[in-house]
């Protein structure tokens, strides 16, 4: 009778978390190209001040009362005829009453005195002011022009489809400008409550630009298919209200993430072979691994590392603030036991926009710094090298210090590896669970045992390492996978097939 083949089971993962337990759990970190646009704008501001007690009384008098007899208007304050002609100069010269057959009328000119959702009359100058701004093409809010760095240069672009203000983006500018005068304005501008935006008289599209914005992507530990956006690392929710269409473009790029579950029962198998004593609480007595109770586990693990501890779960992705400090912590025990390595080798997922974050850049950085090595004539750190398959994106060439390309290699699409020779390996599944399409939810394990650290190799180099058609990379891989140690026939993973 033949084998039955091994498989993932999903088990529901309400039966493993209560409401009471339920926690919040950190799956992925982008950054997207918001593309911007700066306007020259040119409009007037009001400056408005006091004017004289008198004149106050009788435009207040006039707003309530148009068209009054001059006589009842100079009864109602008790002046003398002098003192009403004296208060009727200070009016009409500036053209804010109008004087006709012994009554008196408020112009438009003093009608504007009142200031919107006021009850008082103030003078004013108005001053005229050109400056440039900047504006998302996609809410036309305010965005100011920051430098983007090399790796930002060639993240994913925000989708377009639809700009804000259909056929007149120029007066839709105008208008948001408006909406958002208080704002832009300068400091000075601030700081007076008297100040207004009196007109708007031109709007001049002017250079294009782009601004990273960065997104996280969470779950539930309940609902692992079910992502919650957050954009709080780029704007508060206060602002985000402003801008549906940026919010929009985030959720329908969120959605482009969503893959299938692919060759889960190999992955299965992989994960067994390397880490065959770790994983063997959470496999069924007919095979298979329990991935629930085993996402349980690794999204409530604090990754606590001892001498009897040497391989930990995790949950979401390498570049999560938890996850690198762990694998950080899992590197520096590794080095406790083994001499640093010149080279760092990852083998990324085949999913969707993997690594498109400068966080990516910023972790390598540090796995760098933990394996530097100080002499007194040199100071060495190692050289991490991407293996992919196929065609890469260009912000991987500023993330990594050599992107390897290779027309495929043999292990499932959804697997990652970061393998440090000798010290250390990291192992993620990028795979939706609880559905069978959706957005990943990755899941593994890091490790400085030196048994797995070698399956690892092994692995690696049998499946990926052998596929480099540049003989020099190749052999250089290959040679300092031997250095570090090879496994013997018992310790090798059985891979399937």
């Amino acid at each position: 009778m033949a084998d039955k083949r091994k498989t993932l089971t999903l088990k529901p993962s309400t039966e493993l978390f209560s409401p009471e337990e339920d926690i919040r759990v950190e799956l992925h970190t982008y950054d997207l190209l918001l593309p911007c646009r700066r306007y020259e704008i040119g409009y007037k501001v009001a400056l408005l001040g006091n004017i004289s007690p008198t004149l106050e009384f009788l435009l207040r008098l006039l707003k309530s009362v148009d068209g009054i007899d001059e006589d009842e208007a100079r009864a109602f304050f008790g002046y003398s005829r002098t003192e009403m002609e004296y208060v009727l100069a200070e009016a009409t010269a500036p053209g804010y009453v109008d004087r006709r057959d012994g009554r008196l009328w408020l112009t438009t000119a003093g009608d504007h005195l009142f200031v919107e959702g006021g009850d008082e009359p103030a003078i004013f100058a108005v001053e005229k002011r050109r400056k440039e701004y900047g504006f998302d093409q996609l809410s036309l809010s305010p965005e100011r022009p920051v430098a983007l760095d090399r790796v930002e240069m060639y993240l994913p672009d925000l989708s377009v489809d639809s700009p804000f203000g259909g056929g007149n983006p120029s007066r839709a500018v105008g208008e948001r400008f408006r909406y958002f005068f208080r704002e832009l304005s300068d400091r000075q501008e601030k700081r007076s409550k008297r100040r207004n935006l009196y007109s708007i008289d031109s709007v001049v599209p002017s250079d294009r630009y782009q601004v990273s914005v960065r997104i996280k992507i969470y779950c539930q530990a309940s609902s692992p298919n079910v992502p919650e956006i957050d954009l709080s690392s780029w704007r508060p929710d206060q602002e985000l209200s402003d801008r549906p269409q940026v919010e929009k473009a985030v959720g329908e790029f969120v959605g482009s993430l969503e893959t299938n579950s692919s060759r889960d029962a190999e992955v299965h198998e992989i994960f067994m072979g390397l880490a065959a004593e770790f994983f063997k609480e959470y496999s069924f007595s007919r095979g298979g691994l329990s991935v629930g109770r085993y996402w349980k586990y690794a999204v409530g693990h604090r990754g606590e590392i001892r001498v009897d501890r040497r391989t930990i779960p995790l949950a979401g992705s390498l570049t999560t603030k938890d996850n690198l400090e762990r694998v950080l912590r899992i590197v520096d025990a590794g080095l406790r036991e083994s001499a640093p390595p010149p080279i760092v080798v990852v083998v990324p997922p085949l999913i969707k926009h993997w690594g498109a974050t400068s966080l990516l850049r910023d972790a390598n950085l540090l796995v760098r710094q933990k394996l530097r090595v100080e002499r007194k004539d040199e100071v060495r750190e190692p050289e991490v090298i991407c293996i992919m398959p196929g065609k890469h994106p260009k912000y991987l060439n500023e993330t990594f210090d050599q992107v390897v390309g290779i027309d495929f290699h043999e292990l499932p699409p959804g697997l990652e590896f970061l393998l440090i020779p000798g010290v250390a390996v990291v192992a993620l599944f990028h795979a939706p669970l609880g559905t069978s399409m959706g957005v990943p939810a990755p899941f593994g394990f890091a490790s400085f045992d030196a048994d797995v650290v070698k399956r690892a190799g092994s692995l690696i180099v049998d499946k990926v390492v052998r596929f480099i058609e540049r003989d020099h990379i190749r052999s250089r891989i290959e040679s300092e996978f031997d250095k570090a140690g090879s496994p013997n026939s018992e310790g090798a993973p059985h891979i399937p097939e």
